[in-house]
């Protein structure tokens, strides 16, 4: 991997080291189209060239960021990963088939009593969103074009107020600048809330989810009250020895495991190994969170899936059964703060119309999905010892 440079810090431990302060370049000419949260209506307008004049450059820490495993300092700025960046090489394909570069979950957060807030990036590989959430309403949508190189959020409420900014579910990003309002303060917001961390597939990960803040882990999380690390890897929730790894390591107070969609998909595993791999992979989280409730959650609805067999004889009722059968085993070994949520309870058949090929949700399906959330985990958290 290219581009590693200066101090790796792992913002989700904790063990958080102030980063080097990148100022502003110049600003890119690019459209882009600002979506109002409150109205919906879309409206085509460019930046203003001059906007130097009236913004200065904060500088660029890793105090801002939140939701990521690692942060990666480079010359053009600050990169946020989703797998330790020093480790790279460590998860392969391609750091997860490419997957953990990808921002999803990943957000700036500020007090401050600007105004506008402007974010300077790398230009983007690919069309992204990013979000603006005031006092926990999302005000703003930015749909930006490929090649873009900043966002600017503005007409924002006058006084203090908590900002976070949510990078894109579906492209990675660099970082490069931060500004406020020249008459404005901005610090830092520290998020002390119990920490979530959340794996699974490209439905934890929701690309196809309205903005990065509306994807099912962020509603859920900010209903919840939790400060959310979003682990979904889109076609790659194979339940690596790494994976595991991963997951052990960072600190949380929740921990849950969408598994089985995937493994599906990629007849990456039969029925005679899915069982030793979940196994496996509970067991490694379970060497350092001994007592974290953990939480195992089988596929959701899947149309066809539901019947028709992979090459490897796999359909998710059985894939169904085999997690809960796990579950249950580790649970009759001693392991009282292990959990199973049977994922048709969550999203089931009378849900269907809401998926957009048969196996992923529309922007809808990941809304009932992040508001159904708390309740379903409350109930598989209060289940106990799974019964026949």
């Amino acid at each position: 991997m290219s581009g590693a440079k200066n101090v790796e810090s792992v913002e989700s431990v904790g063990n958080v080291e102030s980063g080097k302060s990148v100022k502003n370049g110049k600003s890119k000419e690019c459209w882009k189209r600002v979506e109002s949260a409150e109205s919906a209506e879309s409206v085509e307008s460019v930046k203003n060239e001059n906007n130097e004049n009236n913004v200065r450059s904060l500088p660029l820490q890793e105090e801002w960021f939140h939701g990521a495993v690692s942060l990666e300092h480079r010359q053009e700025g600050i990169k946020p990963w989703r797998i330790p960046y020093r480790d790279y090489d460590l998860y392969p394909p391609d750091g997860i088939g490419g997957k953990a570069e990808i921002c999803s979950g990943i957000r700036l957060r500020l007090a401050t009593d600007s105004g506008t807030v402007l974010l300077s990036f790398e230009p983007l590989a690919e069309d992204a969103s990013l979000d603006c959430v005031a006092d926990g309403r999302l005000v703003e949508t930015l749909r930006l074009a490929a090649g873009a190189g900043e966002a600017r959020f503005t007409g924002l409420a006058p006084g203090m107020k908590e900002l976070e900014i949510y990078l894109p579910q579906n492209t990675g990003m660099t970082i490069s600048g931060l500004a406020i309002d020249d008459d404005a303060v901005a610090e830092p917001l520290a998020d002390l809330r119990p920490r979530w961390v959340t794996y699974g597939s490209s439905i934890t990960q929701c690309v196809a989810a309205s903005s990065p803040s509306r994807t099912w882990p962020v509603i859920a999380a900010g209903e919840m009250g939790y400060h959310l690390t979003n682990l979904g890897f889109s076609g790659n929730c194979l339940m690596e020895p790494m994976a595991g790894r991963l997951i052990r390591d960072l600190p949380a107070d929740l921990i849950t495991l969408c598994v089985g969609v995937n493994i599906y998909g990629a007849v990456s595993s039969s029925p005679r190994m899915f069982k030793p791999l979940l196994i496996g992979l509970l067991e490694t989280i379970r060497e350092k969170h001994t007592e974290t409730p953990l939480v195992v959650i089988s596929p959701i609805y899947g149309t066809e899936r539901e019947t028709e067999e992979n090459p490897l004889g796999f359909t998710l009722p059985l894939m169904r059964r085999e997690i809960a059968d796990t579950v249950k085993l580790l649970q009759a070994r001693g392991d009282r703060q292990l959990h199973y949520l049977d994922g048709l309870e969550w999203f089931g058949p009378a849900d269907g119309q809401l998926l957009t090929d048969g196996l992923h949700p529309g922007p809808e399906g990941y809304e009932l999905l992040g508001s159904r959330f708390g309740g379903r985990l409350a109930a598989a958290l209060q289940g106990g010892i799974l019964h026949q």
